[in-house]
């Protein structure tokens, strides 16, 4: 169980030491970096991740009905959780955001990869691709909730950003086996490898901000959820649909990934209660450390 920390979760977590180290020294401000991130690279690294993908189609499509049932899951308990709480509306698109948002891109790449070696890998950038389109459409909805718009505004809400797109537009570059030239494909490689060390920093410059117990209840029960309920639902999932081997276990760790800082930028764009969620986001990363360590130790 040692090895798996100091090999698996503990060469990502010092990414993001360093980011919040530098960023405490010369104040480095996450306003300036998470739109980079948000409108930029994250959306570069989606395109080229699904246009080079290698998976097969039903394989792909299994994945996605993983990510899927995990999202519908969670979103379901942390909206009961919230409404027997009587949470107001901010809040209550906190609470949905925090527990269905894993941080399957900046962490679960790194960890799949020191996991299960490139066979996971590659399970974990399909993983990434559904997580980012839900993140960027079911997610941006639900942080539009924090704000009393129409529903029709809440619906319209995840096309008005970039990630959506770039998954569609590398999607039918993948299906049509389209050469991109390489005047743009060097760019949009250069800017996708970019998005997980960003993030990663992101998430170190987030952890000076989330000292405080506000919410302290509410931070336990979603960690408790994105760190246990999550890996049970998608262990389900996985089962129900045929998996298994090194893709049900990249699946089920994936699941049990801390709230990722996608969750911040949705919830600051939108004035859903972005303090809380950066606690969740941190305070889930730290107990993760942990909770990790013990179920890859388990599955591999």
């Amino acid at each position: 169980m040692l090895s798996d920390f100091l090999e698996v979760v503990l060469p990502v977590a010092l990414v993001a030491v360093a980011g919040g180290l530098v960023g405490r020294w010369r104040a480095v401000p996450v306003s300036g970096l998470s739109p980079l991130v948000f409108y930029l690279f994250s959306p570069c690294l989606v395109f080229h991740s699904l246009s080079e993908t290698k998976l097969s189609a039903g394989a792909s499509f299994r994945i996605f009905a993983v990510m899927g049932a995990t999202f519908i899951v969670m979103y379901l308990a942390a909206t009961v959780y919230s409404l027997l709480s009587g949470h107001p509306r901010p809040l209550r698109a906190a609470v949905a955001l925090a527990a269905t948002t894993p941080n399957v891109g900046n962490m679960g790449l790194p960890v799949a990869q020191l996991a299960f070696g490139d066979a996971g890998l590659q399970v974990a950038v399909m993983n990434f691709v559904a997580g980012s389109a839900l993140a960027n459409s079911a997610g941006i909805a639900i942080a539009s909730t924090a704000s009393h718009g129409s529903r029709g505004e809440v619906l319209r809400a995840p096309l008005r950003y970039p990630a959506l797109h770039a998954a569609a537009a590398g999607a039918l570059v993948n299906a049509f086996a389209i050469d991109i030239p390489k005047t743009f494909d060097a760019p949009i490689s250069s800017l996708a490898g970019a998005a997980v060390p960003s993030m990663l920093v992101v998430l170190g410059l987030q952890v000076q901000r989330a000292i405080s117990l506000e919410h302290l209840s509410e931070v336990l029960v979603v960690n408790a959820g994105r760190l246990l309920i999550g890996p049970a639902v998608a262990y389900a999932a996985a089962l129900a649909l045929g998996l298994d081997g090194i893709t049900r276990d990249t699946l089920v760790v994936l699941a049990a990934m801390p709230t990722a800082v996608i969750a911040t930028i949705l919830a600051t764009e939108f004035g859903a209660v972005p303090t809380f969620v950066t606690r969740a986001v941190v305070t889930s990363t730290f107990a993760s450390m942990l909770t990790l360590t013990v179920l890859i130790a388990l599955v591999r």
